[in-house]
């Protein structure tokens, strides 16, 4: 796939391939992304190895195994699920449910009201999926996607700690602060959070 288009954007930037070697684009190669001290780490003991090489709008990544599968990793949990036999099949699984797949609904709606989402950022969920967050528009904050992936390895050991029942507390505030300060709907600004 790569050998075809070396990193790309598709479905109003909904899916992110990383580019292998240097990027082309604004945000992080490959090889970058995939490095333990970039985000990786903070997901401790709840990290799988896997090389990681598409995120949906959201964040959540694509990764595939050393036998060749292709899983989807949710950022929130860490839950690992298996999504397609090996890359060619993960290609034709995202275009035959690309809008599901991509959160593309919830993107396109987002950047109609507040202008494109910056490169090497995504939609974050202000109040997470996991504890009941809305996949809405208003629920979205644009972060740049290792700061957001720290934030929730952090959040993953969180909920991998708690047992059934235990009481989990969650401050919404926390992930606004995370926003890219410097950058602005109206296309005043660009975000240079990992420049």
């Amino acid at each position: 796939m790569l050998t075809q288009m070396n990193g790309f954007y598709a479905f109003e930037s909904a899916l992110h391939v990383f580019p292998s070697g240097e990027a082309g684009l604004p945000g992080r190669s490959l090889e970058e992304w995939n490095s333990k001290l970039l985000w990786r780490e903070s997901y401790g003991h709840l990290m799988p190895e896997v090389t990681f090489f598409a995120e949906d709008i959201f964040g959540g990544q694509f990764a595939v195994g050393r036998d060749g599968v292709v899983y989807s990793f949710n950022p929130e949990t860490a839950a690992m699920s298996k999504f397609s036999e090996d890359v060619a099949s993960w290609q034709d699984g995202v275009i035959a449910d690309w809008n599901y797949v991509t959160g593309y609904s919830v993107g396109h709606e987002w950047q109609m009201r507040n202008g494109p989402l910056p490169p090497g950022h995504r939609l974050v969920p202000k109040i997470p999926f996991s504890v009941g967050g809305e996949f809405s528009f208003d629920n979205m904050i644009p972060v740049e996607a290792a700061a957001a992936l720290r934030y929730w390895g952090g959040f993953a050991l969180a909920i991998s700690e708690s047992r059934d029942g235990d009481q989990f507390k969650f401050n919404p505030e926390v992930i606004e602060k995370l926003g890219c300060g410097m950058w602005s709907p109206t296309g005043g600004s660009v975000c240079h959070c990992f420049a």
